[in-house]
């Protein structure tokens, strides 16, 4: 499973877990699919907006 796949999984299971703000949920549901379609990669999310990247980046850290 690639990086990409990872962090689309992790960022799905905290939608679920309600630890993702309203204000962004619709956007990760979004990018989560595109990454695990391949529509889009992880350095091309570094360009989103800064909520979005940050919730990124917590997945990645819960994801080690």
């Amino acid at each position: 499973m690639n990086q990409e796949t990872k962090i689309a999984n992790e960022l799905q299971k905290m939608l679920i877990e309600n630890l993702i703000p309203v204000s962004v949920q619709e956007d990760i549901n979004v990018l989560s699919e595109k990454l695990a379609n391949g529509d889009i990669t992880l350095g091309e999310l570094e360009n989103k907006d800064q909520f979005v990247v940050e919730v990124i980046q917590k997945a990645k850290n819960r994801i080690g």
